[in-house]
């Protein structure tokens, strides 16, 4: 509807309403009045920079909202599906929530012990640091739901991330504890089962760089560290490749990060200071937070050169090869080296499995 003619209404109804009004002023007052309180159903159908955004409303819009008349509910049935980050509690998959919160997308924290927040959690240095605007970590959070799952139980598995658009798997065995075969390994195919049988559309797997070189050092120094833990994780990945084969509605991206920044100032740093190779010949090293912010990016994308690969991902000026036999990868442009100013361009040229 045309703003001037309901514009012309609003100056109708004002006479009509108040022509008992014989002080001119007075009238004028309450039109003005009356003309602000039905201002919002004018713009309410407009594109306009008075518009407000689907993700103001989730992240703190609310009281906005219900100022103009509109009902949270309308907003709610046209949010996002949720992304899930199985092993949310560790110092990556924190981060993975995080990323998630801060682009006011839907997120579940799912952890074994369930407990929320956790101790990997950033200092409020860090946050404010990285982050536009607060994030609100609370539970109080209506983006965030904290859950226990066991990746190894299938049942809580399922019912975690049911109704999810992707699922980051950023559990992982460590010094601290876990068993690499269960969680390295068998929950990776696990979870992968889950969203084929869910129609999950996106499942991201953060795997160690060298996972293909058993002679590399970072291999041979890492699988001593933790039990075998490279070993179950090539396990992993390919089971993984073999189950994807035959599903048309869900894919997968294999991300294997450089050495983990130290110390862990978990900076972010964005997809300018980024490099993705393939092919597993070239590595380096990239903060925590980075990998975060591309695992969210790469479960959102329904790009179609994402599906079923692998690929390595750190900062382009720390590059090097995983082996010594692989240094001219550097230089002779046989190895892909992917750079962009945006996520979008940074991951246009990824070979798909």
């Amino acid at each position: 509807m045309p703003i001037t003619f309901i514009a012309v209404l609003i100056i109708s109804y004002g006479k009509n309403r108040f022509k008992m009004c014989r002080t001119p002023l007075l009238s004028s007052i309450i039109l003005a009045v009356v003309a602000l309180s039905l201002f919002p159903c004018l713009v309410s159908g407009l594109s306009s920079p008075l518009s407000i955004s689907r993700r103001d409303a989730l992240i703190g819009g609310g009281a906005g909202l219900a100022s103009l008349g509109w009902m949270p509910d309308a907003q709610a049935a046209a949010a996002p599906s949720p992304i899930a980050v199985l092993g949310a509690s560790g110092r990556t998959g924190v981060l993975c929530v995080l990323a998630c919160l801060s682009r006011g997308i839907p997120v579940r924290a799912l952890s074994r012990s369930g407990n929320w927040p956790p101790p990997s959690l950033p200092s409020e240095e860090i946050l404010t640091k990285n982050y536009r605007s607060t994030i609100d970590v609370s539970i109080s959070n209506p983006l965030l739901t904290v859950s226990s799952c066991d990746v190894k139980d299938s049942i809580a598995l399922k019912e975690g991330i049911k109704g999810c658009q992707g699922v980051i798997y950023a559990a992982s065995a460590s010094k601290q504890g876990g068993n690499a075969e269960a969680i390295d390994n068998l929950g990776v195919v696990d979870a992968g089962e889950a969203c084929i049988d869910l129609n999950i559309g996106r499942y991201v797997v953060l795997s160690p760089t060298a996972t293909t070189r058993p002679k590399s050092l970072g291999y041979i120094f890492t699988n001593l560290s933790v039990g075998g833990i490279m070993d179950e994780k090539r396990k992993g990945e390919v089971k993984l490749m073999d189950i994807y084969k035959a599903s048309r509605t869900s894919s997968f991206t294999i991300v294997r990060p450089g050495g983990l920044e130290e110390p862990k100032r978990n900076d972010i740093l964005g997809p300018g200071s980024l490099e993705i190779s393939q092919g597993d010949v070239l590595a380096g090293i990239i903060s925590r937070s980075d990998v975060a912010e591309v695992s969210v990016e790469l479960a959102l994308s329904q790009a179609s050169n994402l599906r079923n690969t692998a690929l390595e991902l750190y900062y382009t000026s720390s590059a090097v090869p995983c082996e010594g036999r692989f240094k001219l990868f550097l230089t002779n442009g046989m190895a892909p080296r992917l750079h962009g100013s945006t996520y979008g361009e940074l991951f246009q040229n990824i070979e798909p499995g």
